[in-house]
């Protein structure tokens, strides 16, 4: 059935300046919309390094490091000054740009692409192969609001790129003309600065340069966090010449810019090399992963990983071009890379969920996360997009709805390797062929075999180098699990357990077949998912990349690369999961699943690291909703905290009332071995009606109403510990099975003083 629409085309419309005469007319007549575009959000200058949280988890592909539910009693993460760490861009290169995204009252395009791990990057580029890319007004918006600076590029090309700069420059007035011009799209607009990329050759090179310079001057004296980054393209004597990396040939625009984005064919020495010509400013330094893996190390996609570990081995900073892969090249083609097997009961939007997962759950470990530090603090946890749109439960848009600058704050701590499995494509193929099974109404149902534990089943791969794991035939599956078919309506997990790593342990054997590569000896199971790299990328639908391959490109030598496929693992949960079905304000919210029949164990869940400070009373915004199945469930929200001496503790904001018969002893109980309960206010107190008056007056667009006639439960907490520190926001629900809606969630001071 084609979308219902129901908006209208007008000049509302992000579009990018293709000439130099269009720039001069932006100048003279600047975007309507530049009025909504918001100022960078202040973040705290502490961070973490995701590498560090939960530290026992192993870091391998196929085992991701779980960061979204954790021990309370082992919760330790040290915090680190965030100039003294490599950083992460991420360049968005998606079909030459200027989609969905570009409309200012969005379109209804419900599952268009977003993106939405801003916690773990600190700069996001807006790429396209125009001469001047503007950011449009959603990644601008949303960006600031998660702390993150957004940049355009200015691209030149072929021959036309070599008219362009022979004209700008022909003498000192025309370049910094145009230089004068860039920095004033980036203020009039509010976003952060620019990537250089010059694909052609130059005439004036020793001019180029002084332009560079002078833009970076430009750009420091008139915007607040200005980032102007240099492509690895022409080199200091004019030519086109992509290095791989830093070098005596390009080292003068790498010092006069705030950081130097490599082109993608490099190799470990390069990255090793580049390092070196950094010197004090490697963090300066951007490594270029392309995620499509054109004649790139380890081949990209779902194995990216395997470059972003070189360039953290090596301290560098991330430059990650076009993770909008994972929506681009999805197929649903059973038999390729870029399928997701055992998807029958997903859709297509929620396959292409499944995939950015995996691909950002495979290098989140390598990455850093921002703090949010400013109050008052809300979110709904909308992406920007929806189904319908509400407002506090109330449908006001009943179809379809896309609009990234109305993306709400995005957990940071979500990531976990639930739902999903990376590993070949032989074995991936297996899975969906002997794992998963339909009855004869056509009612799916799951061979014990599947339903097993994550860490069961990679505790049987073998850690020695020279061991592959290996299939066993179909026959051999067959006779393991011919009688292990269970429904998947089935809640009994006991026998479950029991049998699974039997089970598992028929299902992959060790083989010790090696096989050579360049003279050194690789697992079978590995090189037989390799190939010399041959792709020319994404189709020609997706518009040019930055990746150019002329002949003057240094080709790597026998580029190897390595493929990974994805499985759906079905009945294992996200602790957070995207709800679309349902939302308070916007089109989404968050379902906090407890546990799963392959976790049966209670979960405690991260929602966001953070660094909020309070002086006086900290005011607590929870907003849930009860599901049919589960109408008894509740939810704890757990503040982890020290107080003004700086001793830990723990605040549980109950996720329900106080009995009545206690409603006469203080809402607030003593502290405890370091853990302070708070009970929610009751609506008919006076204290209630104290607070609801202050926020009124002192804080009008945190107060939401008690009230509501669509099932949410609104419910407020005051915390008067003076002096607060909040560290992390978590949550934990009451019952050990069954979920519940977080809607939203928000943080307000509460001065004592009156004259505040």
């Amino acid at each position: 059935m084609k979308v219902k629409s129901i908006w209208k085309e007008d000049e509302l419309t992000c579009k990018p300046l293709d000439t130099y005469s269009e720039i001069l007319l932006f100048l003279e007549s600047p975007p309507s919309w530049r009025s909504l575009c918001k100022e960078l959000q202040l973040h705290s200058k502490k961070i973490i390094k995701n590498i560090e949280i939960n530290k026992q988890s192993a870091v391998i592909l196929d085992n991701p490091h779980i960061f979204c539910h954790f021990d309370p009693d082992t919760d330790d993460i040290d915090r680190h000054n965030e100039s003294n760490l490599p950083k992460t861009l991420v360049c968005h290169d998606m079909a030459n740009g200027y989609h969905d995204d570009s409309i200012i009252d969005g379109t209804g395009q419900h599952d268009a692409y977003t993106f939405y791990n801003w916690s773990g990057i600190d700069i996001f580029c807006y790429f396209s192969h125009h001469l001047i890319t503007i950011p449009p007004l959603g990644w601008i918006n949303v960006g600031h609001a998660h702390g993150v600076k957004v940049i355009g590029t200015v691209i030149t090309e072929w021959g036309n790129g070599i008219a362009f700069w022979d004209k700008m420059l022909e003498s000192e007035a025309q370049y910094q003309d145009f230089a004068s011009a860039l920095v004033a799209i980036a203020k009039t607009l509010k976003f952060d600065g620019w990537l250089l990329n010059v694909e052609n050759k130059v005439t004036k090179p020793a001019m180029l340069l002084k332009f560079v310079r002078y833009l970076h001057k430009m750009l420091h004296q008139e915007l607040p966090a200005p980032v102007l980054i240099w492509y690895d393209s022409v080199t200091i004597d004019g030519h086109l010449n992509w290095q791989n990396g830093l070098n005596h040939k390009n080292k003068d625009f790498f010092d006069a810019c705030d950081g130097f984005f490599t082109n993608y064919s490099w190799t470990e020495a390069d990255v090793a090399s580049s390092a070196k010509v950094a010197g004090d400013r490697l963090t300066d330094l951007y490594i270029g992963i392309d995620v499509w893996g054109r004649n790139f190390y380890g081949g990209g996609q779902f194995n990216i990983r395997e470059a972003v570990e070189v360039a953290y081995s090596h301290g560098c900073s991330l430059a990650i071009f076009a993770p909008a892969w994972t929506h681009e090249a999805m197929s649903q083609d059973k038999t390729g890379y870029n399928a997701v097997a055992v998807a029958d009961d997903l859709d297509a939007y929620d396959q292409f969920l499944l995939r950015d997962r995996a691909l950002w759950g495979s290098i989140w470990p390598f990455l850093n996360t921002r703090l949010p530090c400013t109050l008052p603090f809300q979110t709904s946890f909308c992406r920007g997009q929806g189904k319908k749109r509400r407002l506090y439960g109330e449908v006001l848009c009943p179809v379809p709805w896309y609009n990234l600058r109305h993306m709400q704050y995005q957990p940071n701590a979500n990531h976990g390797p639930h739902g999903y499995l990376l590993s070949t494509l032989d074995n991936i193929m297996t899975v969906s062929q002997k794992c998963i099974v339909r009855d004869p109404k056509g009612i799916i149902k799951y061979r014990e075999s599947f339903l097993t534990s994550r860490q069961e089943l990679h505790s049987l791969k073998s850690k020695e180098s020279g061991t592959e794991v290996k299939w066993s035939t179909t026959n051999e599956v067959n006779a393991q699990v011919e009688d292990n078919v269970i429904d998947d309506s089935d809640d009994e997990t006991s026998t479950v357990k029991k049998k699974m790593k039997r089970t598992f342990q028929n299902l992959f054997k060790k083989s010790e077949k090696k096989t050579e590569i360049g003279g050194e000896k690789e697992d079978a199971a590995v090189t037989d998912e390799r190939d010399v790299d041959q792709e020319s990328g994404p189709s020609t639908s997706t518009g040019q990349s930055m990746v150019q391959m002329p002949v003057n490109l240094r080709q790597a030598q026998a580029q190897v690369k390595t493929r990974y496929a994805l499985a759906c693992v079905p009945d294992e949960l996200e602790c957070l999961e995207v709800c679309l079905e349902d939302s308070f304000i916007g089109g989404s919210c968050l379902k906090v699943n407890p546990s799963d029949k392959l976790s049966p164990e209670h979960r405690m869940t991260r929602i966001f690291h953070c660094d909020f400070q309070c002086k006086d009373t900290l005011i607590v915004c929870v907003v849930t909703k009860t599901l049919t199945e589960n109408e008894e469930q509740f939810l704890n929200i757990k503040l982890h905290a020290r107080n003004a001496t700086g001793e830990d503790l723990k605040v549980v904001l109950v996720g329900r009332d106080l009995p009545a018969q206690q409603q006469v002893i203080s809402a607030v109980n003593q502290t405890t071995s370091g853990t302070l309960s708070v009970y929610p206010l009751n609506v008919m107190s006076s204290e209630f009606r104290e607070l609801q008056k202050y926020l009124l007056f002192k804080e009008p667009g945190f107060y939401i109403s008690v009230e509501n006639s669509y099932g949410w439960r609104i419910r407020y907490y005051e915390v008067q510990v003076a002096g607060l520190q909040v560290s992390s926001v978590n949550c934990r629900t009451g019952m050990e099975r069954g979920g519940i809606l977080l809607g939203y969630f928000g943080l307000c001071q509460r001065s004592q003083n009156p004259e505040q």
